[in-house]
């Protein structure tokens, strides 16, 4: 008998597989990055049909096989995340490839997986476009410090101990931008990825 694992997650990725399963890729709280396949999940009548839409959020149920995992459960399904305006979604898209990038096999990131859940939550909801490019500028560099990609500097630490958004952090991001942009450059290209 295999163990149900259930979980907090979001839908980062996916792609048909055969005639009828799905192939999707999740961030989770307690799993860290979980490739599973949903059978049957692409037939007109699937309960994970509407569950497996990338940026989607829920609660999904998971059983790991001997050679791969597979979905089995999606409960409080929420497309929130989806309803973001053209500019919002494109950088949704940036940082969830940047995630498929950087996050590698099953190990448990919770505080990644909060960071990443908050920052999607706020950045649709931004007041204004340069708000949205801020918020994308502390997520970014939030993701790569709970990675370890991103060196702890006197002039970096405020962005990434604050709360995750407010007016004031949104100013200061404005000021130090070039500063914050120069370090995640920098970290991207010290990972070989």
């Amino acid at each position: 008998m295999h163990k149900l694992f259930v979980t907090e997650g979001i839908v980062l990725q996916k792609r048909g597989a055969g005639e009828a399963n799905t192939l999707a890729t999740f961030l989770t709280a307690e799993l860290g990055l979980v490739r599973a396949s949903a059978r049957s999940a692409r037939v007109e009548h699937s309960k994970l049909r509407y569950g497996l839409e990338p940026l989607t959020s829920g609660r999904f149920s998971f059983v790991q096989g001997r050679r791969e995992w597979r979905l089995v459960g999606a409960e409080r399904v929420s497309r929130e995340f989806l309803n973001a305006p053209a500019q919002r979604a494109r950088a949704l898209g940036r940082i969830t490839r940047l995630l498929l990038r950087l996050v590698q096999g099953e190990e448990p990131l919770p505080e990644l997986y909060k960071t990443v859940a908050e920052g999607f939550t706020y950045l649709p909801r931004a007041a204004s476009d340069s708000d949205a490019e801020n918020i994308e500028c502390v997520l970014v560099l939030r993701i790569l410090a709970h990675l370890g990609y991103l060196p702890q500097t006197p002039e970096i630490t405020p962005f990434l101990e604050r709360d995750f958004f407010s007016i004031e952090l949104s100013a200061e991001v404005a000021r130090s931008r070039a500063l914050l942009i120069r370090a995640i450059n920098e970290s991207l290209g010290a990972t070989g990825l």
